[in-house]
């Protein structure tokens, strides 16, 4: 007898384990401005009116009166605007698995789909916040060129637009695909500071894909960026730049549909929205 004759009484063993590619988490919702997400909470509606407060403005120096003069004083008149903050997207993945396959598929299988849409959800969220034409990454000033290396110059240009509109140095980050990455290590100084600020150093209070930091930027690498012509969308901002809020995380369901022919079904889904609240903290950086 051979392996060949008996084929059809060696018995077959299926591994428990489960060797599962590797889904990012939510990179990019941590780095927003999430001050406004309590008052979104489920039930409360769909937008926040957020006011831009504009009396934070230095006083005019030709308007100053002049010392021990008793001289007429000039009342600032600023006129308050709102930006509103809508919550209506919705980001959702689901499956579902015939009655006789539920019961017959490895326990790990099913739990490892449903490890898996909350991670898919994530990036889907992420995706949306880089390429969203109005409000998203894309949405803010274009520095660089599409494909091609962004160079130390393009850095310091992104850092000088968040300094020259006074952006806090606490919440500034810079977004790049694994191209950039790329690019950025070729130049020796920042070499230096990513490797110094991350091997052996990463700080446990940075969400995934903290990569280390440079200049005064917090460095997030993200393969799922926008693409360009042929390149892809970096971008460096400060917190404030995005509103967003969800107004409900995650939430995983599940669901018997006989109608059909008899199915488990699963759905897992996020509600939320964000805005573009600072134009002037960010700017999209071309490169690859």
């Amino acid at each position: 007898m051979t392996a060949t004759t008996m084929a059809t009484y060696l018995a077959e063993v299926w591994s428990a384990l489960a060797t599962i590619t590797y889904r990012s988490k939510a990179i990019l919702p941590p780095l927003m401005d999430r001050r406004w997400e309590p008052e979104i909470g489920v039930g409360k509606g769909d937008t926040v009116n957020i006011p831009n407060f504009t009396q934070n403005a230095r006083t005019n120096v030709t308007k100053r009166s002049t010392f021990g003069t008793g001289a007429t004083v000039t009342f600032a008149a600023n006129t308050e605007s709102q930006t509103q903050l809508v919550v209506n997207q919705m980001a959702y993945y689901a499956f579902r698995v015939p009655f006789e396959m539920s019961v017959q598929a490895m326990n790990t299988y099913l739990k490892a789909l449903e490890s898996a849409a909350p991670e898919a959800i994530a990036r889907q969220v992420d995706y949306e916040l880089a390429s969203d034409g109005t409000n998203g990454f894309d949405a803010f000033t274009a520095i660089g060129t599409d494909n091609v290396d962004v160079t130390e110059a393009i850095v310091l240009q992104g850092e000088q637009n968040l300094n020259d509109n006074h952006a806090p140095l606490d919440g500034r980050y810079f977004v790049f695909s694994p191209a950039t990455y790329t690019s950025l290590i070729q130049i020796e100084a920042f070499r230096n500071q990513l490797y110094s600020a991350s091997i052996g150093n990463l700080k446990g209070d940075k969400g995934a894909g903290y990569m280390g930091k440079l200049l005064t930027l917090d460095c997030y690498m993200h393969a799922d960026l926008e693409a360009g012509t042929a390149g892809k969308k970096n971008f460096i901002g400060q917190k404030e730049a995005i509103a967003y809020a969800e107004q409900q995380s995650v939430q995983v369901k599940k669901a018997t549909n006989i109608a059909d022919g008899g199915f488990d079904e699963y759905m897992a889904y996020n509600v939320y929205g964000f805005k573009q609240v600072k134009s002037a903290f960010g700017r999209e950086v071309d490169g690859k």
